[in-house]
């Protein structure tokens, strides 16, 4: 039963234990989630919530000054930078089962999110524009216009 356990943490590191209890039972095998606890802490794994990471490495701060730098004198009339953000709703409170090393967060694709576009030139700013879709070239051409 221990492999079995352990496959399920293996294909899915947030799973609940009600999950494997119910999916065991249905094998034939009687098991409460708490056993299954029991059993996951006993063998070495934790539950918690996965490491925040920076969103800037030490490579990427140097390549952007790096393209400052080349950029310097170059002539900005014509330019407009863009850049859209995404704003989490809700917290992520998905805890993972690890061994050793805590993972590091992984963002989900499907949590509830606000997007936020903007940009700015010499000329002066675009407006904000506040979105749930996802920025598609056609979206973006609309925006744009």
């Amino acid at each position: 039963m221990s492999r079995t356990i352990g496959q399920y943490i293996r294909r899915d590191t947030s799973i609940p234990l009600k999950d494997i209890a119910n999916k065991i039972t249905q094998k034939g095998v009687s098991l409460h989630f708490s056993t299954i606890s029991r059993h996951l802490t006993n063998i070495g794994y934790k539950k918690s919530l996965p490491k925040a990471t920076p969103m800037l490495t030490q490579k990427h701060k140097e390549n952007r000054v790096k393209w400052t730098e080349k950029h310097l004198n170059f002539n900005w009339k014509k330019v407009l930078f863009t850049d859209e953000t995404a704003f989490q709703l809700f917290r992520n409170t998905i805890q993972h089962w690890h061994k050793n090393i805590r993972p590091v967060r992984r963002i989900p694709k499907d949590r509830t999110k606000i997007f936020a576009w903007a940009g700015f030139c010499m000329k002066g700013t675009t407006s904000l524009i506040c979105f749930q879709a996802i920025m598609t070239g056609d979206f973006y051409v609309e925006i744009l216009q």
